[in-house]
């Protein structure tokens, strides 16, 4: 493939990949306005359901990607105090704080997924040909896994 080509392709998928996480959480902001959740942003909200039942560290929250975000522990401590996340301290490490989702936080997960499976549904409903997520999911695993090279490369 032309070079030129290539690189204007890597800066076009860049861009789609960007707007399309910002109409994501647009989409999620527009279900928590609906359900009158008004102490949570759609990143919080985006943290809070991929977490679901894990518990997790503050730190695994940012390695495993469950909050795309310059300040994780801000979001983190918001969702505390509005009830959403409960933290406890590690028994065989003090320095570890272990976070899981309250019944507040569970509730807003469920009605947020039964939202987008709706969504889901009626996409299906209109559309002759149905979203290949798992196509898409790959492409996007094997293009992370071609920049992470490009970064470990230049080490």
């Amino acid at each position: 493939m032309e070079r030129h080509l290539m690189k204007n392709l890597l800066l076009d998928v860049s861009a789609y990949g960007e707007k399309d996480y910002k109409l994501f959480l647009d989409i999620v902001k527009q279900e928590l306005d609906i359900s009158k959740y008004t102490d949570v942003t759609a990143p919080q909200a985006l943290l809070l359901l991929n977490m679901n039942e894990n518990v997790v560290t503050i730190g695994e929250v940012i390695t495993r990607g469950y909050y795309i975000g310059t300040n994780a522990s801000y979001s983190i401590n918001r969702l505390m105090q509005a009830g959403y996340m409960s933290s406890e301290k590690s028994n065989y490490d003090k320095r570890n704080t272990y976070l899981k989702l309250t019944s507040k936080g569970l509730a807003l997960c469920s009605q947020i997924e039964n939202a987008l499976e709706e969504h889901i549904k009626l996409t299906e409903k209109r559309s002759k040909n149905k979203l290949d997520l798992n196509f898409g999911l790959d492409f996007l695993k094997r293009l992370e896994r071609f920049f992470l090279d490009i970064l470990h490369y230049r080490k």
